[in-house]
């Protein structure tokens, strides 16, 4: 199988510990009343917060498990534009979990990502608190999710961060986290979101599911001298939601979202716009997703639109992703896959005599092998053949300029779930 359930984890235990209660030194009372006083104020404490602290601890009885993955990769990259032929070892990208079980029906999660190779002191990569949420379940129907956590959408969103059970090194584009210094995933796929209720309903062996969610609007502020940083400076919302069928070893469904933002307000001058028509501009992102296993064969497939409905003529914003792979199970420890991707984006600024409309198409081709060396290292290497083709036409000067690039990665990795 190319890809697991999204509830599929094999976590271990972490020792569960107490730290042991810090002494402090009292000084002397100078009077027998003070001291008195105190006896019977620690005696009251005793008697009041032992119980409590007992139950307390009854409560708490079930370990914290910390479990995580990570990838360690080397990956040579041939020569392209303004980019040198390169060799490079790295941490691609490790996550670190802790989860506990609150109560019967109620589980917390916590989930950090380190990314290329995160050093703090040199400046290198990043690192996230990408979820932290708490769960309720009721039944199979009925799941809730209150905090930061990533979205239901497509088949990949939710568990592209699980890379020794993925059989890829660089993952299907918009979901290659490693890559998001240079390459706009948040655009593609929703990120975050802070409420989602999701279950499924059974019906034979036929299984129907569902997800619903809301988040932040794309306006999060960045710039500490603007007011608090992290927090959305508008009053919109992300909506979205997955439904889908599963049946056997088939897996369908379509997804979405929509949004307003206030992110193209800047151009208003260049578009020779109020500001005002620019506020609020609808972004509505639709997927769908199919995957199925037959024998020893796997297919997995997605697609992405999303449109930026600006309503004014004088501006169009387009991307477009979409990704099929074909894997192979040669035994029950070596999986072979052959996968496409082709990324498009499109963007039209149409001010009468300054018209300018770009547009730029990815197209990967790959080659890959996972192998199983136990239960948590799986061993990878890939091939992938990049085609970049991007075409910038100035409508008034009838002229357009064509940039192409054809590169090769090469990469192999380990990749190691703890």
């Amino acid at each position: 199988m190319l890809l697991v359930d999204k509830n599929q984890t094999d976590e271990t235990l972490a020792a569960s510990r107490q730290e042991p209660m810090k002494s402090h030194n009292l000084s002397p009372c100078k009077t027998s009343g003070t001291a008195l006083s105190r006896f019977r104020a620690m005696a009251v404490f005793c008697l009041v917060c032992v119980p409590f602290s007992a139950s307390f601890a009854q409560r708490e009885g079930t370990p914290l498990r910390v479990f995580g993955y990570f990838q360690n990769s080397l990956q040579h990259w041939t020569a392209f534009t303004a980019h040198p032929e390169q060799n490079s070892f790295g941490l691609q990208q490790l996550n670190l979990f802790f989860q506990k079980d609150i109560s019967e029906n109620w589980t917390a999660f916590v989930n950090f990502e380190a990314l290329n190779t995160f050093s703090s002191g040199r400046h290198w990569g990043a690192f996230n608190l990408e979820e932290a949420w708490v769960k309720y379940s009721a039944d199979m129907r009925f799941n809730l999710k209150l905090g930061l956590q990533i979205p239901a959408f497509n088949n990949l969103n939710e568990i592209k961060n699980r890379t020794p059970l993925l059989p890829y090194i660089i993952r299907p584009l918009v979901y290659e986290t490693s890559f998001g210094e240079f390459f706009p995933l948040e655009d593609f796929v929703p990120a975050r979101a802070f409420a989602q209720t999701y279950g499924f309903f059974p019906a034979g062996q036929t299984k129907l599911d569902y997800a619903v969610y809301l988040g932040n609007a794309p306006d999060i502020n960045r710039d500490p001298q603007r007011g608090q940083t992290g927090i959305d400076t508008t009053i919109a919302f992300t909506v979205g939601g997955r439904w889908g069928i599963r049946y056997r070893e088939l897996k369908l469904g379509l997804s979405g979202t929509y949004e307003k933002t206030d992110q193209f307000v800047r151009l208003a001058s260049v578009l020779r716009r109020s500001p005002s028509d620019l506020r609020g501009l609808p972004i509505t992102r639709f997927g769908g997703d199919l995957s199925f296993n037959l024998a020893r064969f796997s297919y997995e497939s997605e697609f992405i639109f999303l449109d930026v409905n600006t309503g004014i003529p004088e501006l169009e914003l387009d991307l477009n992703f979409y990704y099929a792979t074909l894997g192979y199970n040669f035994d029950n420890t070596l999986l072979g896959y052959a996968s496409y991707w082709k990324t498009n984006g499109h963007n039209a600024f149409l001010v009468p005599g300054a018209e300018t409309i770009e547009d730029e198409n990815i197209y990967i081709a790959t080659l890959g092998l996972a192998y199983d060396l136990n239960d948590r290292i799986r061993l990878k290497s890939q091939w992938a053949r990049v085609r970049d083709q991007g075409t910038i036409q100035f409508v008034a000067q009838d002229a357009v300029i064509t940039i192409q690039d054809k590169f090769t990665i090469v990469s192999a990795a380990v990749s190691v779930f703890f």
